[in-house]
């Protein structure tokens, strides 16, 4: 078992987009993998920079899944890991390098949308990869898939929840990098849609006082707040939104759901704090006892190797090897039969949803999938779902 230092800190870690210097640190595999003549996978991930805690749940995650699934054992599966560095152009350089100079047959990650985005171009003529990022839309015509829900679907279920309670004001912080301006088209749209009035206000990812913007937001006297930013951003929203003792039910993207976030942002989170997540994230409450048993399943697994509780998206991470896993298992090792395979793929059951991809659509469709969870750190049960 490896134990994965956690990132604590001052500020509230993981998931920020910040600007980096260009590298990229060949990390060697991941322990406990092959290193003969199985396929080899590249996994990129953040084991520096703001992003580092969440390098480290990939990582427990992946513990997790080589122990639960024994796939990696059967087909002498190597991964091979590249620090991206926190940074669009470190996630760039980790995708030349497993597209071109260390060739693999195929890739995980980036995660972070804004990322993805930069390493893209290079990613579309490499090996198939995968990706856990709501962000990332990919193109049939390239390489890339994503495992998670859609962020125009996560988006819509925030709103809904909003129209659903019957509120008629919403206020919507968020970025102004990608992920932000995805955020704040899909839920203008949304909003529309279901008759909800959205007030909104951007701040920079690495902004330390969001306060004028708050004000500004308070001042349309809104029923509730989403805060689209993941992190050090995030924890700066909500204890602007303390100070200005407005304590309004808050929704928070699902990235915010690690161990590391909830320690750091213990003080400021409002008293009901709501997360669009699968109906999985509670598996208590799931009607299918093999998938709540898989669930589960993974969860203690990602204790024992991380010494935390996962969080939503790393979820997702395990869904990503499993899918990596079933391809290679199935397709072997070539390029063009890995994508015939994904993309035939069909209803294949994750922890978070069912997985389906076909040449027309790259990304797994969610909408429906995706329910509310609230957060109450003071509760026996922290976690239930919100009516």
């Amino acid at each position: 078992m490896r134990t994965h230092l956690r990132h604590a800190g001052v500020g509230v870690t993981c998931l920020i987009l910040v600007a980096g210097i260009s590298a990229c640190a060949d990390d060697g595999r991941s322990s406990g993998d092959g290193a003969g003549d199985g396929p080899r996978v590249g996994v990129i991930l953040s084991r520096s920079g703001p992003a580092a805690a969440l390098g480290e749940d990939i990582e427990a995650a992946l513990d997790a899944f080589k122990e639960i699934d024994p796939t990696t054992a059967d087909l002498d599966i190597e991964y091979v890991t590249c620090d991206d560095k926190s940074t669009p152009e470190g996630a760039s350089a980790c995708a030349r390098k497993f597209a071109q100079e260390d060739p693999v047959d195929m890739i995980f990650g980036p995660v972070i949308g804004a990322i993805h985005a930069k390493a893209a171009p290079i990613l579309k003529t490499g090996p198939p990869s995968i990706t856990p990022s709501p962000y990332v839309i990919p193109t049939p015509d390239s390489p890339i898939f994503s495992v998670y829900g859609s962020a125009a679907d996560m988006n819509h279920t925030i709103v809904q929840h909003a129209a659903d309670r019957g509120y008629e004001r919403m206020a919507l912080l968020a970025t102004t990098d990608e992920t932000g301006t995805i955020a704040v088209k899909n839920v203008e749209k949304s909003a529309k849609e279901l008759g909800v009035e959205v007030a909104v206000e951007r701040f920079a990812a690495d902004d330390v006082d969001a306060t004028a913007q708050l004000n500004r937001l308070r001042d349309t006297d809104p029923d509730y707040v989403y805060v689209a930013a993941s992190g050090a951003a995030a924890g700066v929203a909500l204890k602007g939104l303390k100070q200005l003792d407005a304590d309004l039910p808050t929704a928070l993207a699902g990235s915010n759901t690690s161990a590391d976030f909830f320690a750091a942002a213990a003080k400021v989170l409002p008293k009901e704090t709501l997360f669009a997540v699968t109906p999985s994230w509670l598996p208590d409450d799931l009607d299918d006892a093999k998938r709540a048993d898989q669930v589960r399943e993974f969860q203690k697994a990602f204790e024992k190797a991380s010494d935390a509780p996962p969080s939503f998206v790393v979820q997702s991470v395990y869904d990503s090897f499993q899918v990596i896993a079933q391809a290679l298992d199935k397709a072997g090792t070539d390029r063009e039969d890995i994508v015939n395979y994904m993309e035939g793929l069909d209803d294949s059951q994750g922890l978070n949803w069912k997985i389906s991809f076909s040449k027309s659509k790259h990304n797994v469709s969610t909408r429906g999938n995706w329910t509310i969870a609230r957060y109450d750190a003071a509760a026996q049960q922290k976690w239930s779902l919100a009516e």
